[in-house]
């Protein structure tokens, strides 16, 4: 039986294939010509997705500082200013497909926990606090008082309660629907493929559209509603048959 370690071993090894993938690297990076002469140049595909990897817990210039200085022992100076221009060659894109990678194995070649027999799974949402910049207050939107204008966005995750895993989540405008963004979950987990699923919703959700939705996935659900909407949950049933 393996165990978590095991897991974490297998997941490093997943990555680490792909961050060594001069595909993966072509896929994702935002224009053909970045990346194609590292020389030198700590500054290199898999420096930056490594050290971004590594979670920054300090202050960026002393994680650079020690990032840098380790990977061969010399006193390499990358500035704040430097990697913040080289991170922007790097598509977000990349670290999807290695989250999706690595699920696609978990679920593929592991006996993970189910509950009765389901993939026990939920969906939530929740508001961010983004940068408070002009750019992502046009681009997700904002709240505001008599003062002053504050960038946020909404997000919303597909869980497996079980496993202890984020399948997939997406993250949106301040204003977004939970609906539209948990019907943009569900057909992410279709791509990977459905395994007996069980989806919990909390009261925010329920509607007969997104009922329907749901219904015509094929896939089991459990919401929670109001005595008031369980004509309508009848209503959805006999339009369906």
């Amino acid at each position: 039986m393996k165990t978590k370690r095991n897991f974490l071993i297998e997941g490093i090894r997943i990555s680490n294939s792909l961050i060594n993938d001069i595909v993966f690297m072509c896929e994702t990076r935002m224009k053909e010509t970045y990346f194609t002469r590292e020389g030198n140049n700590k500054m290199t595909f898999k420096s930056i997705v490594v050290f971004i990897l590594n979670f920054v817990k300090r202050s960026l210039q002393l994680e650079l500082d020690d990032f840098f200085n380790g990977v061969n022992g010399t006193n390499f100076e990358v500035t704040k200013q430097a990697f913040s221009a080289a991170r922007q060659k790097l598509s977000p894109t990349a670290f999807i497909k290695m989250s999706d990678e690595i699920i696609k194995w978990f679920y593929k070649d592991t006996d993970f926990k189910r509950y009765k027999g389901y993939r026990l799974l939920s969906i939530d949402g929740t508001i961010l606090e983004i940068n408070n910049t002009e750019n992502l207050r046009e681009k997700f939107g904002y709240i505001e008082n008599q003062t002053i204008k504050v960038a946020r966005a909404k997000a919303t995750g597909l869980y497996d309660v079980e496993n202890d895993m984020i399948l997939t989540s997406v993250i949106g405008k301040y204003r977004a629907s939970e609906r539209t963004q948990a019907e943009e979950l569900i057909n992410n987990l279709e791509q990977t493929g459905f395994s007996n699923d069980l989806i919990l919703f909390d009261r925010g959700y329920p509607s007969r559209e997104f009922i329907s939705f749901i219904e015509s996935k094929k896939i089991h659900y459990l919401m929670r509603v109001s005595n008031a909407f369980l004509n309508d949950v009848v209503n959805v049933k006999m339009m369906i048959k």
